[in-house]
């Protein structure tokens, strides 16, 4: 357990300062932070979903999608569980989730 927790605060650690390194990027090149945040997310959603569909240890796992991608970017984990949603088909709940999720985050930001 308490490993389990190094691993994703480590990994976690590392997706953060990756994602301040993206905003610090972004704002070298002039890119408006919304392409910035856009290009994140869809970079933290393909890396969840590669390391989901090859990574067989639950510790890498641990440490690369919770920690890193969560660290990066919370879209990768929400795309993950619309996929996951989709894939075992339940189309409803994908749409209403996906969504649910990003009117209600819209509405409370």
């Amino acid at each position: 357990m308490i490993r389990n927790l190094l691993l994703v605060a480590a990994g976690g650690a590392l997706g953060a300062m990756l994602r301040y390194l993206m905003g610090l990027l972004g704002g070298a090149v002039s890119a408006s932070p919304v392409v910035v945040t856009l290009v994140v997310n869809v970079v933290g959603s393909l890396a969840i979903g590669m390391l989901a569909a090859g990574c067989q240890s639950e510790r890498w796992l641990l440490f690369a999608t919770v920690g890193i991608c969560g660290g990066f970017t919370t879209c990768s984990t929400f795309s993950l569980q619309t996929l996951t949603l989709l894939q075992q088909g339940r189309p409803l709940p994908a749409v209403l989730y996906a969504v649910g999720t990003v009117v209600l985050c819209v509405v409370c930001c």
